[in-house]
């Protein structure tokens, strides 16, 4: 998704799209932190429930949130099967392919099945928060929160440029293969895109180092302060929403704790 569109996104009118930034911040961030810890797979559930109803409220195709889940819902995947063959004592079923004989247990596929539902919890919520708040807002809420300035301006700048990099790499890539670059075998094919990534990679640090430079010339420096991005108060409806979904996210851990 390129930056421009992803801004679009994020600049859409919902009530989502409307609620202050620094109350959303905190709150999902809190929220993928109680996604982490919970060890009860159905408040897991709950909780992915709530983001999906979230993401929802944001009036957006579907096809924002899948096309961001797949790589997740892959990696989260390959991390249950793993646990079910490697982790437990309790046999649940073994699986005979040839002369490999693979045991499935129970305490595997209880944790997999956990640990698939923590990540899609989480990356659910992230995505929510990135499509709803403008990039800007979430980073000047975790300068408020105290986060060190270097993470912040670091995270900025990664965010900025990586999509100019992605861009440079699919413009060159396009131009290989215009010039017959599919051709040849496949050894040759990995060469060629290897030659692109080191090419990529080779341009973003001479350009890092030129804004670097550039930020230096501007009288940038580590702990400078600039002038306040949030300067209106939360308003009163927007804090009783963070207050409610704070309650929630307590209740939440307190369940999980009592049973």
């Amino acid at each position: 998704m390129e930056l421009a569109v992803l801004d679009k996104i994020a600049a859409a009118d919902s009530p989502m799209h409307r609620w202050d930034g620094r109350v959303k911040t905190v709150l999902y961030l809190l929220a993928i932190i109680v996604a982490t810890v919970l060890t009860r797979w159905y408040l897991v559930a709950g909780l992915w429930l709530m983001a999906l109803a979230s993401y929802r409220a944001l009036n957006l195709p579907w096809r924002h949130l899948l096309l961001r889940l797949s790589l997740p819902f892959g990696i989260a995947w390959l991390v249950f099967l793993s646990l079910i063959f490697t982790n437990g004592s309790r046999v649940l079923l073994t699986v005979s392919l040839g002369p490999l004989v693979l045991t499935a247990y129970r305490e595997g596929l209880a944790l997999g099945f956990l640990i698939l539902l923590r990540i899609m919890a989480a990356v659910t919520l992230a995505s929510v928060l990135s499509l709803c708040t403008p990039m800007i807002e979430i980073l000047e809420t975790l300068r408020l929160c105290k986060v060190p300035n270097l993470m912040i301006d670091l995270a900025a700048m990664m965010y900025r440029y990586v999509f100019i990099l992605a861009e440079t790499g699919q413009s060159m890539r396009r131009a290989q293969v215009s010039r017959m670059g599919e051709g040849g075998s496949w050894r040759q094919q990995a060469r060629d895109v290897g030659k692109v990534a080191g090419y990529v990679l080779t341009k973003s640090l001479d350009r890092s180092i030129r804004i670097y430079k550039a930020m230096l010339s501007r009288g940038y420096e580590e702990n400078s302060k600039g002038a306040d991005f949030f300067t209106a108060p939360i308003p009163a409806g927007d804090w009783q929403a963070g207050l409610l979904g704070g309650s929630l996210l307590v209740l939440l851990v307190g369940l999980n704790l009592a049973l």
